[in-house]
């Protein structure tokens, strides 16, 4: 077939019309928009460039400091951050502009001393946020740079833990013991997470050396709202030995009345501020009782048959009585809680799901009880073997005419299931109306092979009076024994611990050479440090159904 030219130019324009949409869609595919990354992320820190006067100055006579940067800075929490040392009465006026922070002074600084200007992780630059670590700055007024270190680690004066961002700070030396409540300190550090911290450019002088648990961060101690610890003695850099401090919370001087309140009908209690050791006795109207709690520091009172008001008398051993008004419910509410028989003895018991097979029942009133009006027959308890049941045969452990708590005795076994049943008006006051609702308690006895023995010796480092304490893994106290030594013994003790479930536990000893049986924390002004305690930190495991003997040199 012969094609003619005209046809032959229709199908060249064809041909080149496939060839250009298909390098347009090609092209289409090629040319996708993806987003511009910008480069790589700047993760540089800021650079110091040049500095006015020079990094290290000595005869420093300046009243403004300028540091040039190689990019835009800001500054982040510059109250917090910066400190200089010898610290100066006001404040620098510090300002970042552009590339250059301005630090100005405005007060004459102490001659022929060495300045340094720490300002922590304050200075970051200004688009990407990265943080100039622990950048300083140092002169002198002097004509030489001041080169000693002092450094050291606080831990807390009972559990031996080591304490973060506390307040170190020096002051002269002829200062008295009243500048940590006055003035701010010469020289300024703070703890790291070990609880460790180090001065540098230190003059060769003498110091008085103190920690404070800076809360409010006025740079000064609030007395007992805050913990301390202080050096015995004034340090001085050149020695070159660590200097390491027990922070400790001391007793608040001064004692006064926290607060008191209403509990519930007769019952009433006084909060103080400090342990009242002095506490003679505690006189009212209608006074059933009263009660002191374990730290001393809280009185619970009792009384019946009384409205409106109650005002104790409490009388001390060695100071003016105090009377104090507290007010209580009227006459009116009183009846009407009555009638609505709201008014009870609520029970507070040992018992969970298991009940330790050495152990028995015990119970904690609300309220104190005579021993009369505790019934015996409305106190039911059910041993369960299998399907058969069987009543046991119990019998009330009471402690005087009035009391707080009971126990129940009767003969329980080993891994065997009771029911206990406190039935209504087991607890009944005929004279006042007061009785319990009924309350049924299920639980298993455990098996003495549940739990493992501990026999463990101690090789003390002096004949003194100790307080040891068990403690398991999660530093609650499990035991608590008192240790004393006669002139002639040994300075050893065997300490059995029977019955002590399986676990990981730790050792805590304090020498009470009070022998108040208490941790005694010390007291700043009087210079007395807190009582020694040793932590022995090797876990001693116990597993059920072992006997395990372990010693401990204490030190």
């Amino acid at each position: 077939m012969v094609l003619s030219k005209k046809h032959f130019l229709c199908n060249k324009k064809l041909k080149k019309a496939f060839i250009y949409l298909f390098v347009v869609l090609i092209g289409t595919r090629c040319a996708q928009i993806t987003p511009l990354t910008g480069g790589k992320k700047d993760a540089a820190q800021p650079k110091v460039l040049r500095y006015n006067p020079e990094n290290a100055s000595i005869n420093f006579t300046s009243k403004q400091i300028t540091i040039q940067f190689d990019e835009y800075i800001r500054l982040k929490d510059i109250a917090n951050q910066f400190i200089i040392t010898p610290q100066t009465k006001e404040m620098p006026e510090i300002q970042a502009s552009g590339k250059t922070l301005k630090i100005t002074f405005n007060e004459t600084l102490i001659p022929n001393a060495t300045y340094k200007l720490s300002f922590g992780n304050a200075i970051i630059d200004l688009h990407e946020g990265n943080v100039l670590q622990n950048f300083e700055y140092i002169f002198s007024t002097g004509n030489t740079i001041d080169s000693l270190k002092l450094s050291g680690q606080v831990l807390n004066a009972y559990d031996r833990k080591p304490v973060a961002k506390l307040l170190i700070g020096l002051y002269q030396a002829n200062a008295s013991d009243s500048v940590v409540y006055k003035d701010k300190p010469l020289y300024i550090s703070k703890t790291d997470d070990a609880g460790n911290y180090s001065f540098n450019y230190l003059p060769n002088a003498f110091f008085k050396l103190v920690a404070i648990n800076d809360n409010n961060k006025n740079l000064l101690y609030d007395g007992s709202e805050e913990q301390i610890a202080y050096q015995d003695t004034l340090i001085n850099p050149n020695d070159g030995v660590p200097s390491n401090l027990l922070l400790f919370k001391e007793v608040p001087f001064k004692s006064f009345m926290r607060r008191n309140s209403f509990i519930e009908y007769g019952k009433v209690i006084i909060a103080f501020n400090k342990p009242q050791k002095d506490i003679k006795s505690v006189l009212a109207k209608n006074l059933l009782t009263y009660t002191k709690n374990t730290t001393l520091d809280t009185l619970t009172l009792y009384y019946d048959n009384l409205f409106d008001t109650i005002q104790p008398i409490i009388l001390y051993q060695t100071k003016k009585a105090d009377t104090i008004t507290i007010r209580i419910p009227s006459a009116e509410t009183i009846a009407k809680q009555r009638k609505n028989n709201t008014i009870k003895y609520s029970l507070q018991s040992n018992i969970s799901s298991i009940l330790p097979y050495y152990a028995l029942p015990q119970f904690e009133l609300n309220f104190p009880i005579e021993r009369k009006n505790i019934f015996e027959n409305k106190i039911t308890l059910v041993e369960q073997k299998d399907t058969i049941k069987t009543k046991k045969t119990i019998t009330i452990l009471k402690n005087g005419s009035s009391v707080n708590t009971f126990t129940i005795q009767a003969e329980f076994k080993p891994e065997t299931n009771y029911t206990l049943t406190v039935n209504k008006n087991a607890l009944n006051d005929t004279i006042y109306g007061r009785c319990n609702d009924s309350i049924s308690y299920k639980f298993t006895t455990t098996s003495p092979y549940d739990y493992a023995q501990l026999n463990l010796k101690l090789l003390f480092p002096k004949k003194e009076n100790y307080i040891v304490l068990l403690l398991n893994d999660k530093e609650q106290v499990i035991k608590k024994t008192l240790v004393e030594f006669s002139l002639a013994s040994t300075s050893e003790k065997l300490i059995v611990y029977k019955n002590i479930l399986p676990g990981n536990y730790f050792m805590r000893v304090v020498e009470d050479a009070n022998k108040n049986g208490l941790f005694d924390t010390g007291n700043y002004f009087l210079h007395q440090q807190p009582e020694p305690v040793f932590i022995n930190t090797t876990a001693i495991k116990l597993l059920a159904g072992w006997e395990v003997e372990n010693e401990w040199i204490v030190k």
